[in-house]
């Protein structure tokens, strides 16, 4: 449990973050943290306390960035899942595989945007200049992604309730059962 808070209170922090960063850098320069740790608390964490810090992170995104209210919670959601599909066939705890499937999740994600925006809100033209700016948005993101794994799987490490610290040996003498 205390991992996966970790992880909800470090992703609402990095939800800010890009928030603030969103404000004075270029969109395509911004990498997508909320995604980068929603992929993390796939590998790390349990199914169920995933889909609540996935779900937690993406409403915070939503707060920042405020398109329709429950997009990117809802968003988060399905990245979370086909992250854990994807993980039972590919190793993605590996450096270049997690890289490629990121890439592919931010082209997802960009175009699932887009549509539920559609869907919503009526049509719009989608223009070339947008879809450069989420391919550079994905390259400037998914060499984040190891990192990111990496941090997530050393919070579990070091906050994980584990027994092993709280087993107390008692040594005897004679042996109790014959």
């Amino acid at each position: 449990m205390r991992p996966a808070l970790a992880l909800l209170a470090f992703g609402c922090l990095a939800v800010l973050v890009e928030g603030g960063l969103a404000q004075l850098l270029p969109h395509w320069v911004v990498p997508d943290l909320s995604l980068l740790l929603t992929v993390a608390a796939a590998s790390s964490l349990e199914p169920g306390l995933g889909l609540v810090v996935a779900a937690g992170i993406g409403l915070g995104a939503d707060m920042v960035a405020g398109p329709l209210l429950g997009q990117f919670a809802f968003l988060r959601l399905l990245e979370f899942t086909l992250a854990r599909l994807v993980a039972a066939q590919l190793d993605l705890r590996r450096g270049l595989p997690l890289i490629v499937f990121v890439l592919a999740v931010i082209g997802v994600d960009g175009f699932a945007q887009v549509g539920l925006s559609r869907l919503f809100l009526g049509s719009f033209p989608l223009e070339p200049v947008e879809l450069l700016g989420l391919a550079a948005s994905a390259l400037v993101t998914a060499p984040l992604a190891p990192w990111a794994a990496a941090l997530a799987s050393r919070l579990r490490e070091r906050l994980e309730e584990s027994d092993a610290r709280r087993d107390m040996r008692l040594e005897t003498r004679r042996p109790v059962l014959r």
